[in-house]
């Protein structure tokens, strides 16, 4: 995964495994490029922050002049920590685009095989899992924090892509966004529970420094992992390995900045 960091230009990191690929973009923003101020300098995508609602409308659609891309085919989530996903058909391209009420209900995964139509979900620590199946052109764009990771988001997510437009997990491309890495990301025994209860088999490989009632979750790892069961092949999966906590010059992080922060995208897009 490369980019470049200024702050006149949006700079998005792009995943080495899609460079070759012509009918698709995957890309994960940084806070270049954007006009917000702070304290969600500069890109911020989320409207549920400090952020002003038009700064928010002019970033988003600053990203989709750069993709060429009309900015009200801009697909969004209402993301709610669950593992629904949704199937975006016509009559669903560019919920959320420019507002909040019109996002996907209850919606924390996207999955399409539309083209034009880019899915986008908003972190600030939480993973983003991009999907792509070259065969059968199909998309998708998972929300995962810990409460959708334990729930199996990213293994649903690749299962629907399966039953609804006939994929095959092994011909399936993988991006795993920067999140709060196992560096920075301490949580609690109900934590620990839910992923002891979701995964009993190999829930306790994502932590490390466990302890009783402490430990420090790999979101990244947990992810894959169910990607890998779910039948994508491990070399197909490119994880980004940066820590939004630890780099918030470049990422919005909402344990590192203690709330007061915005959100960057994580965008999948067929040609």
């Amino acid at each position: 995964m490369t980019t470049s960091c200024s702050t006149g230009k949006i700079l998005p990191y792009s995943y080495a495994l899609f460079n070759n690929h012509p009918y698709v973009v995957h890309i994960v923003t940084t806070r270049s490029g954007g006009i917000s101020e702070s304290p969600c300098r500069a890109l911020n995508f989320g409207f549920i922050t400090e952020d002003a609602p038009a700064a928010v409308i002019n970033n988003r659609i600053r990203l989709c002049q750069s993709l060429r891309v009309n900015p009200r085919s801009l697909t969004t989530g209402e993301q709610v920590h669950e593992s629904r996903v949704a199937v975006v058909r016509e009559a669903d391209k560019g919920s959320g685009a420019l507002d909040l009420p019109s996002r996907l209900p209850r919606t924390d995964a996207m999955i399409t095989n539309l083209p034009r139509a880019p899915l986008m979900v908003l972190i600030a620590d939480c993973t983003a899992v991009g999907l792509y199946d070259p065969v059968q052109r199909v998309i998708g764009m998972a929300h995962a924090g810990w409460r959708g990771t334990a729930a199996g988001i990213a293994r649903k997510t690749v299962e629907q892509m399966t039953s609804i437009f006939g994929s095959d997990p092994e011909d399936m491309l993988a991006g795993i966004s920067p999140s709060i890495g196992p560096c920075c990301y301490e949580v609690g025994r109900d934590v620990i529970s839910s992923f002891e209860e979701s995964f009993p088999e190999a829930g306790d490989h994502f932590f490390l420094d466990h302890k009783r009632d402490k430990a420090r979750l790999d979101l990244w790892q947990a992810n894959r992992w169910q990607l890998v069961e779910a039948g994508v092949r491990n070399s197909n999966i490119e994880i980004a390995g940066k820590c939004t906590s630890c780099h918030t010059d470049m990422f919005y992080s909402h344990r590192a900045e203690k709330g007061r922060t915005g959100r960057f995208g994580a965008l999948i897009m067929l040609r």
